[in-house]
């Protein structure tokens, strides 16, 4: 399955329900799994971004479904990237 990277900042609204957060990720990350994908890992981080999360999903509709429900919560605001793994990379040279 394909790799992305989620790059989260959070909103005013999800710095207000921080305290919240593992609870509402493990909520969002269940109905992620229900679309086929699988969560890698989840951080919180320092710096420009608040969150990283790191998943494989079956295809880019998958990924971008996963974001809208994200996004459509109004805690975060997001940043998708595709990931691609060295083998993969030698497949694409």
């Amino acid at each position: 399955m394909p790799t992305y990277a989620l790059l989260l900042t959070w909103t005013d609204q999800g710095r207000r329900n921080a305290a919240t957060l593992p609870d509402r990720a493990q909520e969002v990350f269940e109905r992620f799994r229900e679309l086929g994908g699988k969560e890698i890992g989840h951080y919180l981080t320092m710096g420009r971004f608040d969150q990283i999360v790191i998943v494989e999903a079956p295809d880019d509709e998958t990924i971008a479904r996963f974001a809208v429900m994200i996004a459509g919560r109004g805690n975060v605001v997001s940043e998708t990237l595709r990931c691609f793994s060295m083998d993969e990379m030698r497949g694409l040279i």
